[in-house]
């Protein structure tokens, strides 16, 4: 008896040394896998068994897909973590964006493993050691979607994969330099689709009904299927786009679009955005392609829904008009539109406020994204100047680089601004984001040239302590957001806590 209990205790020492609690005391892990939504794909088949013979080999420990935006890297990568429950302890997905800090990789993974909030107050250096502890006991695979750049695992708490552990790190990537930089052992290029892999794709959207409205139209329908360059996205987008028009005057019509607007541009990129921008310009109204923009001010793989709706209502996109259970319907139907375009991809937010729960919501499609800043930028129209420049590590509000007297709207959220240290005259500025910063206090004449903004976001600076008085100033304000700030307010009649609304 006296051995037993002798050796249970080298057991509990041995343990604690590790830190190992997390399935103790309650701390259950979370689920083995989340399995994902997927589209019907056309042409992934041959990779995914590809790279399935990657991550089954036992010698080949990191894998980098590689291939350009809207190619089906983040679809070949979902295919995957369906598959893989059955090989591995864990399967863990996290999308790292370009505009992603390591905090936010660490937290994403922590979501998966632990089924409690407390390492929410934890430091960095704790949650890599928490994220440490608990993997190097398992046999994971950890699936990293949209690298921009290397990423330092070490420091978010990863172990390195071995034969030993069998555990595998899969990545995507736009840049074949990153797959270097990240030391993948193993290298999967993902190709536009060939020309008959492409229009496979493009007829299965357009239905074959369409198709025989007219003997023309599957001419017409081929020539804009090459317009699309085999890439799956704008296959995707434009047939979502003409599988609506019976009349073949209008593909006759499209073609001249896409004709005339695609040769401006040398880069393959540039022309696929130009592409794109064919269904944009098809949405049925100038307030739906407005509410379509206003997604772009946000950072890339943001996920939103009624808070959008919000936004839109205070610049006048929508009315205010709710239902009975206090929803906006034109904004759900615009929504929802938005979606069948497949300009907005459907998804769920993940909030760990009180309990772990899900909600609806949306996001864009990171080139789709692109997309609308480059209209936003360059439109010749007034109504829709949009300067974005989120998660680009800015310290102070910039000045030189930005004309504020002709923006529409300004988005500078998920930066590391401090203070304001300029005025600007911003005649036309109807919306301000400054969320997400750390912010310590705003001057007084900063607000006395803002005579048209209905919308104010500086929510999540947590320094910001008070505003000054000249905020009275704004007139035109519609929309004020100061949650998650120390800033309190009355809660009469508002969307959400420290939120102010008048509509």
């Amino acid at each position: 008896y006296g051995k037993d209990v002798s050796k249970k205790l080298i057991e509990v020492k041995e343990l604690l040394s590790k830190g190992v609690f997390e399935e103790l005391a309650g701390k259950k892990l979370a689920a083995k896998v989340v399995k994902k939504d997927i589209q019907k794909t056309i042409g992934l088949d041959s990779m995914v068994g590809k790279a399935w013979d990657i991550i089954m080999n036992p010698e080949g420990r990191t894998l980098g897909i590689y291939g350009m935006g809207g190619v089906g890297k983040t679809t070949l990568l979902t295919r995957i973590n369906n598959k893989v429950k059955d090989e591995f302890d864990v399967v863990i997905w996290v999308v790292v964006s370009k505009d992603l800090q390591y905090d936010g990789i660490q937290d994403q993974i922590l979501r998966r493993l632990r089924a409690d909030q407390e390492w929410e107050k934890e430091t960095k250096d704790d949650k890599a050691s928490s994220i440490e502890n608990i993997l190097e006991r398992k046999k994971f695979i950890l699936l990293l979607d949209d690298l921009w750049s290397a990423v330092e695992l070490n420091k978010i708490g990863v172990p390195r994969p071995t034969q030993e552990n069998g555990s595998k790190i899969v990545f995507t990537t736009r840049s074949k330099e990153v797959c270097s930089d990240m030391e993948a052992d193993d290298k999967l290029q993902i190709d536009c689709l060939s020309r008959n892999e492409a229009w496979e794709l493009f007829r299965s959207i357009v239905g074959e009904d369409l198709l025989n409205l007219h003997p023309d139209i599957p001419t017409l329908a081929k020539q804009i299927c090459e317009k699309c360059y085999g890439l799956p996205l704008a296959l995707n987008v434009i047939g979502k786009t003409m599988k609506c028009k019976e009349d073949v005057h209008e593909w006759r019509d499209a073609i001249d679009v896409l004709s005339t607007s695609s040769h401006e541009f040398p880069g393959m990129e540039e022309k696929i955005l130009s592409v794109l921008k064919f269904s944009y310009d098809g949405l049925e109204t100038e307030k739906m392609k407005s509410c379509f923009l206003y997604c772009a001010l946000f950072p890339e793989d943001y996920e939103i829904k009624e808070e959008l709706i919000e936004y839109w209502i205070s610049e006048g996109f929508i009315k205010g008009e709710r239902d009975k259970d206090g929803s906006n319907n034109k904004g759900h139907v615009i929504i929802g539109s938005l979606v069948r375009a497949h300009l907005l991809m459907e998804c769920e937010k993940e909030s760990t406020f009180y309990k772990t729960e899900f909600t609806p919501a949306v996001k864009m499609h990171d080139v789709l994204r692109e997309m609308a800043i480059w209209i936003g930028s360059t439109s010749g129209k007034e109504e829709e100047k949009q300067c974005v420049k989120t998660g680009v590590k800015l310290s102070s509000i910039p000045n030189d680089d930005i004309n504020w007297s002709v923006w529409r709207r300004i988005s500078l959220m998920s930066n590391q601004i401090e203070k304001i240290s300029c005025c600007p005259k911003c005649p036309n500025l109807s919306t301000l984001f400054l969320r997400d910063n750390d912010l310590k206090g705003i001057p007084g004449e900063f607000f006395q040239f803002l005579p048209s903004l209905v919308v104010l976001d500086l929510s999540h600076n947590r320094y910001l302590s008070e505003l000054p008085e000249e905020i009275c100033s704004l007139t035109s304000l519609q929309y004020l957001n100061l949650s998650y700030t120390p800033i309190r307010v009355e809660e009469t009649n508002k969307p959400g806590p420290g939120v102010l609304s008048q509509t």
